[in-house]
């Protein structure tokens, strides 16, 4: 009987003191944000976090439900999002800094010197009116559900051009069908996470531990040459909330 109500004492207090969160999955498979998402939750719950996953795949929707979450959640982010979804990174739901990358402009080998109208591939969630006002008036956008999908798509010569994150970028120009650039002209994109409802900087601990030291994050980012951040909080915040400010 001792032995019962030792157990069931033990039980008790795993269930009391488990570290729960919700992970939205704001993105579709071959994206960075589904990818990033998907490794958060496999690290988490190893760690003993017991993890809900929300598998939304649309960022719009993500947004919605992040805004109106009661429980403990987390969601993958990044700043080019933020002023046309309306929410912004900030001191009451910034996490971290993951990593920052400059975006890339590709062109197709046949587009190279092409005259007239030009075909733009580019993410949904990217403001047009940035890429207009950037690449000029004498282009056609087409938009695309993620990274992933806009590489499918150059691939494939459906379009001309396309403005994509640093890994995709390196894929496509290691294809041969096209080059590759830093754009001079796009602000620098920055990965985030943030949350609500949960002690931000004890989440902050377990996932920094994450991002520098789980193999496969570790992986993730030296493939795509990511470069990943590590500073205080506050210094962090203040390099993603200028990107903001960028992206506008």
């Amino acid at each position: 009987m001792k032995k019962i109500i030792v157990l069931l004492f033990a039980l008790m207090t795993t269930i009391v003191h488990a570290d729960t969160i919700t992970i939205l999955n704001n993105g579709k498979a071959g994206g960075s944000f589904n990818a990033r998402s998907t490794m958060y939750n496999d690290a988490l719950t190893l760690k003993g976090y017991k993890v809900k996953w929300e598998n939304i795949g649309k960022i719009s929707q993500a947004v919605k439900v992040f805004e109106t979450a009661t429980e403990p959640t987390m969601m993958v982010y990044s700043t080019n999002q933020s002023n046309k979804r309306g929410l912004f990174n900030n001191k009451d739901n910034f996490v971290l800094l993951e990593y920052e990358q400059p975006m890339h402009i590709c062109t197709r080998n046949e587009s190279i010197g092409k005259s007239g109208t030009i075909t733009v591939a580019h993410g949904k969630g990217y403001d047009p009116s940035v890429l207009q006002t950037l690449l000029g008036k004498n282009i056609v956008l087409v938009p695309y559900k993620n990274s992933g999908a806009i590489l499918k798509g150059m691939l494939g010569g459906d379009v001309d051009v396309m403005v994509n994150n640093q890994g995709k970028s390196l894929k496509y120009a290691a294809s041969g069908k096209g080059t590759c650039t830093v754009s001079e002209r796009l602000p620098m994109m920055h990965a985030t996470v943030i949350a609500k409802n949960v002690d931000l900087a004890k989440l902050r601990l377990a996932l920094k531990d994450i991002v520098l030291n789980d193999p496969l994050f570790v992986q993730y980012h030296s493939t795509r040459q990511l470069e990943v951040i590590n500073l205080p909080r506050e210094m962090e915040l203040e390099i993603v909330q200028g990107s903001e400010k960028a992206w506008k």
